[in-house]
């Protein structure tokens, strides 16, 4: 008796092929999301080191009402700016001011100051790297090479001296490493907005460190201007550069130097031409919108030129 082997069909080979591959496909992309979203939860449950005391404690031992991010978790979270960051604390709001760009509106439970004025005294101070920043300008930008992010909730005139009543904001900037890295990050969003960061750091020798770290933000604008009709009002332009040496004096001495050099220009504020709400009398104001709208005319549309060094 003699038995024949069935021939083979290609055709039910190859769907059969297909299938084991997508299966296996899914397989291995089922495992890299969940090792990343494992990863991703580990970064946050992180112990976070703060200097909120002038020395660097586990942010649970701080006898304060401390929230603080370390750079893992800061990208974890995807976060680009501090008014992002805010909307997971309580009680915190860090916005800006909304007339020129850049200015700090900061406000910790109910206590912060709205405006623009060199001159008005903030009510919740801003400290990157040990230095108070006196002026509310060049404070709210895109986050970038920061090490960590502490905010402190009440007055804290104790530690850090005036202009606390509402709290305090500590950024630190990231230290140069004792090996070459790279960091780079690059967004392009809907309306012609596009910045990018990078971050090199690396030894001169056995005891001297160095860092570079720039910044570039071309936003395009998001508005109408009815008066003139251009569609790119709100366009902005920043760049920021920072450098730090570290020098490795002795086993109990470091000495790190630090610069930024920043720049931004761009249109004025978008005023709202509500209609005249105070006197309310119709046809007295030369353009009237709908106060729950966003047109808005504005004939003189100005601009503002801030540049500064640290």
């Amino acid at each position: 008796m003699k038995f024949q082997t069935p021939p083979s069909v290609p055709f039910l080979r190859a769907p059969l092929a297909a299938v084991v591959a997508a299966v296996a496909f899914g397989s291995v992309t089922a495992q890299a999301q969940e090792q990343a979203r494992r990863g991703a939860a580990a970064s946050l449950l992180e112990e976070v080191v703060v200097t909120a005391r002038k020395r660097e404690e586990s942010a649970q031992e701080v006898p304060l009402s401390v929230t603080a991010y370390n750079s893992d978790q800061i990208d974890t979270l995807k976060i680009r700016d501090l008014f992002s960051l805010s909307t997971g604390m309580p009680n915190v709001v860090l916005d800006d001011v909304g007339t020129t760009r850049g200015t700090a509106n900061f406000s910790i439970r109910g206590l912060g100051v709205n405006s623009s004025i060199p001159s008005i005294d903030p009510t919740v101070g801003v400290f990157i790297d040990g230095m108070y920043y006196g002026l509310n300008a060049g404070v709210v930008f895109d986050v970038f090479d920061l090490e960590s992010v502490e905010i402190l909730r009440g007055p804290q005139g104790l530690l850090f001296g005036r202009n606390v009543t509402g709290g305090a904001v500590v950024l630190n900037t990231t230290r140069p490493t004792e090996e070459f890295a790279f960091n780079g990050r690059v967004a392009y969003e809907s309306g012609e907005n596009m910045y990018a960061s990078a971050v090199l750091s690396g030894p001169l020798s056995d005891s001297v460190g160095w860092k570079l770290a720039g910044y570039y933000n071309d936003d395009g604008g998001w508005h109408t201007n009815l008066a003139n009709n251009n569609s790119n009002f709100g366009k902005a332009e920043t760049t920021m550069v920072r450098g730090a040496l570290e020098f490795d004096v002795n086993e109990s001495l470091d000495v790190i130097v630090r610069a930024e050099h920043g720049q931004s220009e761009g249109d004025g504020p978008a005023s709202h031409n509500g209609g005249c709400v105070i006197f309310a009398v119709p046809g007295l104001c030369p353009r009237q919108y709908d106060i729950e709208g966003f047109d808005f005319a504005v004939d003189e549309e100005g601009f503002y030129d801030n540049s500064w060094t640290n």
